[in-house]
């Protein structure tokens, strides 16, 4: 009966893959450059030096979700496509000129989702004309949400977790837009830990159903809702 009860939660994706019914999957994620103007060390062709990066916007471990992340640079660059395979998931060059940057967020092969698209315009100047200086950059970050519609368990359980491990140290991070005051993201915490305790309790009341069943009883005993969204 236990078994029943956890397949009567789920869909056949596209692939073959088992997709959770009704469950709308919510992934906070930022793009965005940081650039350092070179001072004395400018030249015509490079006067700064500037960092395209993807993250999430807790710095939070996103190597659970993503496998890697394709940067599109101007068409004038060596080798305009880069892959990024391993967080952070940052690209430095130099250049004078300021373009728009298209970053492909690959997911990890369990996630079977096809690849995210962000287009992000890199800023070498600031918006108000304040002078240049060698030691404040011109900081541009996009929040986005990827949403996923009947993510599979996977997924779902790797977007999700109680306790996330925090993303690898970047000396980017004394400069990047600060989030984890928000309260929205209060919320998205509370409701990590409302589902881990429907888990347990369910684990408890299914004898031999497993964690797939407490899983998917936990989602119907949430009402199928969707994450918690962040606005801007």
């Amino acid at each position: 009966p236990a078994a029943n009860m956890a397949d009567a939660g789920y869909v056949m994706g596209k692939k073959g893959e088992r997709r959770m019914k009704d469950v709308e999957l919510c992934l906070p994620i930022c793009v965005g450059t940081v650039s350092f103007w070179l001072g004395k060390k400018a030249d015509e062709y490079h006067s700064h030096r500037w960092t395209v990066y993807v993250r999430s916007p807790v710095n939070e471990d996103l190597s659970p979700v993503v496998k890697k992340v394709v940067f599109h640079l101007h068409h004038s660059f060596d080798q305009p496509v880069r892959e990024v395979l391993q967080q952070p998931f940052e690209l430095t060059e130099t250049g004078w000129g300021e373009f728009e940057i298209t970053a492909v967020v690959h997911f990890v092969d369990e996630a079977a989702e096809e690849p995210f698209q962000m287009v992000h315009g890199l800023k070498l100047f600031h918006t108000n004309d304040q002078p240049l200086t060698t030691k404040k950059p011109v900081v541009n970050e996009s929040y986005e949400e990827l949403v996923f519609s009947e993510p599979t368990e996977v997924l779902y359980n790797r977007v999700v977790p109680v306790n996330s491990k925090p993303a690898p140290e970047t000396s980017l991070l004394p400069h990047l837009p600060q989030h984890s005051d928000a309260p929205e993201f209060a919320k998205i915490s509370a409701a990590r830990e409302k589902v881990a305790s429907l888990v347990a309790a369910i684990k408890q009341e299914t004898p031999g159903g497993g964690a797939d069943a407490a899983a998917a009883n936990a989602t119907a005993a949430m009402g199928a809702q969707p994450q918690v969204k962040v606005e801007n």
